[in-house]
């Protein structure tokens, strides 16, 4: 009985570190995106391009690091 309540009670602790993890990885996905296209994009010459293109796949990565996320707590739940 006291196993059962404390693997609940880690269970509910995992979900809402899972949750409080998501607004991170939505905001450092496309900074760190736009950090590594300027400086890829500087050194192949094309600074401004380089950000857009670090930008677009660093909020890629973001959606798709979010909904891995998301998954993992509905696993969780159920």
């Amino acid at each position: 009985m006291v196993g059962e309540k404390k693997e609940a009670v880690f269970q509910q602790i995992r979900v809402v570190m899972l949750a409080v993890a998501l607004p991170f990885v939505m905001a450092v996905g496309p900074v760190a995106g736009y950090i590594g296209g300027e400086w890829i994009g500087e050194r192949v010459g094309h600074g401004s391009s380089g950000k857009l293109i670090g930008l677009l796949l660093g909020f890629v990565a973001g959606i798709f690091q979010t909904v891995i996320i998301i998954r993992r707590i509905l696993r969780e739940l159920n």
